[in-house]
């Protein structure tokens, strides 16, 4: 399902650390679209001592191991990733960077106009291109990079 016309838009200078976790909507222009990848959801492993086969998920992508093989005999700690599985699960992933609308009353002389990246995934990979005013809705999140913090809208 989609959300449509939720209000209230944030402003991107509003977008800080107590939208984290919170459902926002925002309004901006698509400047820069990434390539579409594929992303992990869940991933089988194979367990080395008995052969046992477990699901993983992956939280945003993220390559978490298992602790323990499941069964109760065997308790191994030794996998292996089988990106072949039927258990093993992507989605198409993609990238894009959305920069606030400015009216001329609300520029302020001599600053760069914010920006934020957004996730997209299954259909709407794909929906937009560089120069397109969008409404996007999503739950705030932070990547942590050399920089600093990162707010990121999935």
């Amino acid at each position: 399902c989609r959300v449509y016309n939720y209000d209230p838009l944030t402003q991107l200078k509003n977008v800080r650390a107590n939208c984290y976790g919170k459902y926002i909507a925002l309004r901006g222009t698509v400047v820069r679209v990434s390539n579409i990848k594929p992303l992990c959801t869940k991933l089988a492993f194979v367990c080395g001592t008995c052969g046992d086969v477990q699901s993983v998920p992956l939280p945003d992508g993220k390559y978490t191991l298992p602790t323990k093989c499941l069964v109760p005999e065997c308790r191994g700690r030794s996998f292996t990733a089988d990106r072949s599985s039927p258990l093993t699960t992507t989605v198409d992933w993609q990238s894009i960077k959305v920069q606030e609308l400015m009216s001329d009353d609300q520029r302020e002389a001599g600053r760069i106009p914010r920006t934020i990246e957004c996730e997209l995934v299954q259909d709407l990979v794909d929906s937009c291109v560089p120069g397109d005013m969008v409404t996007i809705t999503g739950i705030v999140k932070v990547s942590s990079t050399e920089e600093g913090k990162i707010y990121h809208l999935r």
